[in-house]
């Protein structure tokens, strides 16, 4: 895996993208970094080393966001970083050894940061992260906004999946879904203070990420399945 340089978004918050195949399509990755008090924050890490952080400055925790977000942790865990993951992650890879799981919203990342494990829908166990300072949202596969730019086979399945055009969710949240615990996390998700949504796979939303987020969920409010 190749990467880009690292990119700032915002005031502590950088990202670096790398191209990612997912069941022969092109996804691109996305890891985002915290400037967090203590040290940084390695969000859904990439094949980079750690030591290539340095200029913004010394790597300390890394957080493996949900159930399909887990192939580069292992050099992390072996640069001896504190490495967190979702609910169930521990299970699925007996081989690392993670610090802990986050199960609740108390956030060992201090105070800049709001957690929301979400237990809707167990295909992810995703980690939403809020860095409150930025008010920006980090997100791993809750959401996607794949560019036009995107190769033509990516933009015709995630179509077909009702993933494109924009930021949108999948067939498979609409399918897979625990609809009235959904309904409750949500709410909460939305009550929080965000403009900007950084996701895995796509676009960033740069302003308007509530609406944008809403929008993308607005099907979960509906009766029908695939409403």
């Amino acid at each position: 895996m190749t990467h880009q340089p690292i990119r700032t978004l915002a005031d502590g918050v950088h990202v670096v993208e790398a191209r990612q195949r997912f069941f022969g399509l092109e996804m691109g990755a996305r890891m985002t970094l915290l400037e967090l008090d203590g040290g940084l924050l390695v969000h859904s890490p990439i094949a980079m080393k750690p030591e290539d952080l340095t200029p913004l400055g010394s790597p300390k925790w890394v957080l493996a966001p949900n159930l399909l977000h887990h192939l580069y942790v292992g050099p992390w865990i072996e640069a001896g970083l504190e490495v967190y993951a979702c609910p169930g992650l521990s299970k699925k890879r007996p081989d690392l050894t993670f610090q802990e799981e986050i199960t609740s919203q108390q956030s060992p990342f201090g105070g800049d940061v709001k957690l929301l494990p979400l237990a809707c829908f167990g295909l992810t166990n995703e980690v939403v992260v809020l860095h409150q300072p930025s008010r920006t949202l980090v997100v791993t596969d809750l959401v996607f906004n794949i560019p036009p730019s995107a190769p033509w086979m990516t933009r015709v399945a995630m179509r077909c999946l009702c993933g494109y055009p924009g930021c949108k969710t999948t067939l498979l949240e609409r399918i897979g879904m625990q609809r009235d615990l959904a309904r409750r996390e949500l709410t909460t998700l939305l009550s929080w203070d965000f403009d900007r949504i950084v996701m895995a796979h796509g676009e960033v939303v740069e302003t308007g990420g509530k609406e944008a987020l809403r929008r993308a969920f607005q099907w979960l409010w509906k009766k029908k399945l695939l409403a």
